[in-house]
């Protein structure tokens, strides 16, 4: 994929979201998507799904050529991830908190809309794992390893900007581990956040499970794709203990105790000075 593809598909990309974000806002906004902040202020949420218009049309240049398997990936992990997040974000039982949570509803013979999301994110990644690895223990570590890392940008959707930078810290990390390949896979949304931050920081709308399903989903795709099972089973064991304490800790807490995850938290924040220390996790 070449230097031309990646730029026509940086600028549709860019065309998509400066065409459609407003749009999707005021949709949402008109419908009623609001929730309360970490402040008690009503923001619109499920802004993500804006992020399904760039990744579609950015996809296209890098299809000309003939369409592969991992573009249908690619295009499944964009489109249903975002989906099932919306529904959540819709519908979804905000009393019910963490995977815990989730598998408790599941063992009294309730199906909440986590656990939709856990098994769909949980068979996605493994139909994709499958397809690029053939021995067992690499399906088991690349398919938990998807599954994370879409909860674990979840789990950051708390403060506004917060699940943003985790993913593009996340992001930095694969590209570095995968030896700067499949970087097709992040240019469409690398595209589009420059049009989405500022409202997000100005605490308008908020991604929502739908946008954290959908980043985390991409950032998995590219870990099953480009890094080594090796290294893959290392970031499943740092994912895994950060969402062990999430279950019992605070995460906001445990990011405003550290002074340089408390200061990239609070970059571009416009309202960072009116944190009352509320937390909704």
């Amino acid at each position: 994929m070449g230097l031309i593809d990646q730029m026509v598909s940086l600028a549709l990309s860019c065309f998509a979201a400066r065409l459609f974000m407003p749009s999707i806002f005021k949709m949402l906004k008109g419908g009623g998507m609001m929730v309360r902040n970490y402040r008690g202020q009503p923001v619109t949420t499920s802004m993500g799904l804006s992020f399904i218009f760039p990744c579609l049309w950015g996809i296209i240049p890098f299809m000309f050529a003939g369409i592969e398997p991992e573009h249908v990936a690619f295009l499944a992990v964009v489109t249903s991830l975002a989906l099932v997040g919306f529904i959540d974000d819709a519908v979804g039982d905000t009393a019910i908190k963490g995977i815990k949570g989730h598998i408790g509803e599941l063992i009294r013979g309730r199906i909440s809309t986590g656990v939709v999301k856990l098994v769909i994110s949980a068979l996605l990644g493994l139909f994709i794992t499958a397809y690029y690895h053939k021995r067992l223990i690499a399906w088991g570590i690349y398919a938990l390893l998807f599954s994370l890392l879409v909860n674990f940008i979840n789990l950051m959707d708390l403060r506004p900007g917060r699940a943003i930078k985790a993913f593009l810290l996340v992001a930095i990390a694969l590209v570095i581990l995968g030896g700067f390949s499949n970087v097709w896979m992040l240019i469409p949304v690398m595209a589009a956040l420059p049009f989405y931050m500022k409202g997000e920081m100005e605490e308008k709308y908020m991604l929502g499970d739908a946008g954290a399903n959908l980043l985390g989903g991409i950032a998995g795709l590219y870990a099953v794709k480009s890094i080594t099972l090796v290294t893959a089973a290392i970031m499943s064991v740092l994912l895994l203990s950060i969402h062990a304490i999430a279950e019992y800790c605070s995460l906001s807490k445990f990011i405003e105790s550290i002074p340089a995850l408390r200061f990239i938290d609070q970059l571009w924040r416009v309202k960072a000075d009116e944190d009352t220390g509320m937390d909704r996790a």
